[in-house]
């Protein structure tokens, strides 16, 4: 027959559209569809893009054959190119219920990473200074004008944001989410957590670009004074 072909054992419409599919079919690939698109978001740590189409696609695809389904690849990867704005915003109001908004505010300060001997000399009374000691070191975190002379090793130029508020403790993942997104992007962070929140540092040369791909993301960017 024209336009059919056989496959184990089934005759199959090789021609057939998506709007061929019955309603309770077309409502699963929906859904499947969407499940792939919010799996690949959690695994990238942002909304998936063209770029991250064929292996969304491939879930589905896997789906669909599980069920005993059949639709052309070429169908369904055009549906899917046609909702993806659709399941980004769904995606975006679902968050909105799951978590409350999270507001990154930009701290204007140049920050050094250091090590030091003791902290004898260091005015630990100034703010946005961070000590951490072990059994190994004692490390220093602060603007770059605060640095001991103390300090055995130094890393200059940090620029940091903190998540605004004060985090409940049953909060889980922020900061693992916040990571994810940049390094999807390439960007390195240094994180610090203290009793109320969480700050992330960058290397300035990318502090801007951690900003804007975490915008993009659905964080809400605090003005700067």
């Amino acid at each position: 027959m024209k336009n059919h072909r056989w496959s184990d054992g089934k005759l199959l419409q090789t021609n057939k559209k998506y709007s061929h599919l019955k309603l309770k079919q077309k409502e699963k690939i929906h859904q499947w569809m969407y499940d792939a698109y919010k799996a690949a978001y959690q695994r990238l740590g942002k909304y998936p893009d063209t770029a991250d189409d064929e292996e969304i696609l491939r879930d589905v695809m896997d789906r669909i054959s599980e069920a005993d389904i059949w639709i052309p690849y070429g169908e369904v990867a055009k549906h899917y190119r046609s909702i993806r704005g659709n399941l980004k915003k769904r995606l975006g109001r679902e968050h909105l219920w799951e978590q409350p908004a999270i507001i990154l505010e930009p701290l204007d300060i140049r920050f050094s990473v250091c090590k030091v001997t003791d902290y004898s000399g260091i005015d630990l009374t100034q703010p946005f200074c961070f000590t951490g000691a072990t059994d190994e070191e004692k490390s220093l975190v602060c603007p770059e004008s605060f640095v001991s002379e103390s300090t055995i090793a130094r890393d200059d130029g940090w620029r940091g944001f903190r998540i605004t508020g004060q985090l409940d403790f049953s909060l889980i993942g922020i900061l693992a989410r916040i990571s994810k997104v940049l390094a999807s992007n390439g960007i390195g962070i240094f994180a610090i957590s203290t009793y109320n929140t969480d700050y992330i540092l960058t290397k300035e040369d990318n502090f801007e670009k951690a900003l804007k791909v975490l915008k993009n993301a659905g964080y809400g960017i605090k003005d700067r004074q």
